[in-house]
């Protein structure tokens, strides 16, 4: 563990903390509001809080130096749009509780990571194959950013 991981999980639990405050003061009405997705504000926070296995296979990819997922813009939208589907009405609670295992084993595994590792790269297929680092992965649209960015369109909903 080094100074530049502990940040970034600290980053991370920072974000996914105010994430899961929103959560538990969303009021149950506003629970199936629509997000600017189009989603129902349910369907997004379980979006965020089933996303982390997901994001972790980019992310530890890039760290051990594997080639990473190669999925494409349709295969992710088509498995989010589902899970949204499925998800329309989940509790919060169940989004809690998710959000609080997921979060916790994920700033765990980025709090061990080397520089080596937050450094090591991966080609993006949906960044065009462009390079990207572990660090970037989870600084980016594809954790903390990710995060962010429900919350702000939670925050909009109706």
């Amino acid at each position: 563990m080094g100074e530049r991981s502990a940040a970034l999980a600290d980053q991370f639990e920072k974000a996914v903390a105010e994430f899961a405050k929103e959560i538990e003061e969303t009021p149950d009405d506003k629970w199936s509001a629509k997000t600017g997705d189009g989603w129902t504000v349910a369907a997004a926070a379980q979006h965020v809080s089933g996303q982390f296995p997901l994001e972790m296979e980019y992310i530890t990819a890039a760290a051990e130096g594997r080639e990473g997922p190669a999925y494409s813009w349709d295969d992710i939208n088509g498995k989010n749009d589902g899970r949204a589907a499925k998800n329309t009405t989940v509790s919060k609670g169940d989004v809690l509780q998710e959000l609080r295992v997921g979060a916790a084993s994920t700033a765990a595994y980025i709090r061990a990571l080397s520089d080596s590792q937050l450094d090591s790269t991966i080609s993006l297929p949906l960044a065009g194959g462009a390079d990207v680092s572990a660090q970037q992965l989870i600084e980016g649209g594809v954790l903390i950013d990710h995060v962010n960015g429900h919350l702000a369109s939670i925050r909009a909903a109706g």
